[in-house]
């Protein structure tokens, strides 16, 4: 059998020839990799951090189950994250949600939306200029020490800072109450 290949036709475009599919491949194969590490990590499973794709098989969108603190605010919470990876990681770093609602200065109550300056400039930038090698774990523990403290350099609501401000004991009843109401879903819940 003779074959005649034409490398100017379009439609002849092997893998090593397109450098938009070596990326996209360079790209999952990282994500997989990423996603074994995490899983796999004893730190954090310490702080109660579970990983699954949701969709199932979309590498591109990580649940997160993470556990508020005995010594905060939000203990006994079962807090999920969603973490939506973009198409061009690593060059930005991904959204962080919670699916669960939770008051906090940091926490978008509309969406849940997570606003922390590390987070956001690895969004943005693909690079935290003060953490050369952030990364997915670093994000999760600078997460995880919202749970501990209320940030005024990137906050939602004006209402919820003043409140933090001059009533702290009815912003502190609020934040428990939200995590008793809201952090216990169950799959169902969120849409499983």
């Amino acid at each position: 059998m003779n074959f005649n290949i034409n490398m100017n036709n379009p439609m002849f475009c092997p893998n090593f020839m397109n450098p938009i599919v070596d990326k996209k491949q360079m790209t999952l194969t990282r994500l997989k990799k990423e996603f074994q590490l995490c899983k796999q990590d004893e730190d954090l499973s310490q702080i109660g951090c579970t990983f699954e794709l949701y969709p199932v098989n979309d590498i591109f969108n990580w649940r997160v189950t993470i556990f508020g603190p005995h010594d905060s605010l939000y203990k006994g919470g079962i807090f999920t994250l969603k973490i939506i990876f973009p198409e061009d990681y690593p060059k930005h770093g991904p959204e962080f949600k919670f699916v669960n609602k939770i008051y906090h200065l940091n926490v978008d109550p509309k969406d849940g939306h997570i606003s922390l300056s590390s987070t956001n400039e690895w969004r943005n930038t693909g690079k935290v200029q003060s953490k050369p090698c952030y990364g997915v774990k670093q994000a999760l523990f600078d997460i995880f020490y919202l749970f501990y403290i209320q940030g005024y350099d990137s906050p939602f609501d004006p209402e919820m800072i003043d409140q933090h401000k001059n009533n702290r004991e009815k912003f502190n009843e609020t934040a428990r109450e939200w995590t008793q109401k809201y952090a216990q879903l169950t799959y169902e819940k969120i849409g499983r």
